[in-house]
């Protein structure tokens, strides 16, 4: 119609892509139909849980691993402009450490959905979307295949040890040269 403005075509997938982007803040359970595998909580004398005590490490925050070095500092999206998708979460904090590099070690399991695989690496991000930090998936969480089927290896969990003591990040699961994955938001 004369006079009426559409918007172009082409922005349509953008704008699909920056609301389920959106909706990925919190670490959360999207499976409504599998009840959520669950971090270890320890039993009060009572049989109740009781609230976790996160184990303190004197030392510093270990350094990345060396495949991440490089990255920290850098922006996400500069060094994966891609996003896939996987199944996965940031769970817990795992110990903290209070050497002269005060941190943390994050927690949680990632799975890519299209490999049909574990994650091999996560990286965290800041609020600025910069990465702080990277680690190593292929631990052991049994809980994962046990609520999800579809998941066929045990060892989805993933740690990362970050030099960051308080605050909030993201976490993205590494499945591809270019290509990142969702995992999910920790505040601490």
């Amino acid at each position: 119609m004369p006079g009426m403005r559409y918007a172009p075509l082409a922005a349509v997938p953008v704008l699909a892509a920056l609301l389920a982007l959106a909706a990925c803040d919190q670490p959360k359970w999207r499976d409504k139909s599998a009840p959520a595998p669950q971090a270890t909580v320890e039993p009060d004398s009572g049989g109740a849980p009781k609230p976790r005590t996160i184990p303190a490490d004197p030392g510093a925050t270990p350094a990345a691993p060396a495949w991440a070095q490089a990255l920290v500092g850098k922006s996400l999206r500069e060094v994966f402009p891609k996003t896939g998708i996987c199944r996965g979460n940031t769970d817990i904090v795992q110990k903290t450490y209070a050497g002269a590099l005060a941190g943390v070690q994050i927690h949680g399991w990632a799975w890519d959905t299209g490999r049909k695989v574990r994650v091999e690496h996560v990286v965290l991000v800041d609020k600025s979307m910069k990465i702080v930090a990277g680690g190593e998936g292929g631990i052991s969480r049994s809980d994962v295949p046990t609520a999800l089927p579809e998941v066929t290896d045990p060892k989805t969990g993933w740690n990362v040890d970050a030099p960051v003591a308080a605050g909030a990040l993201d976490a993205y699961g590494v499945v591809g040269d270019d290509t990142i994955c969702v995992l999910g938001h920790i505040e601490f």
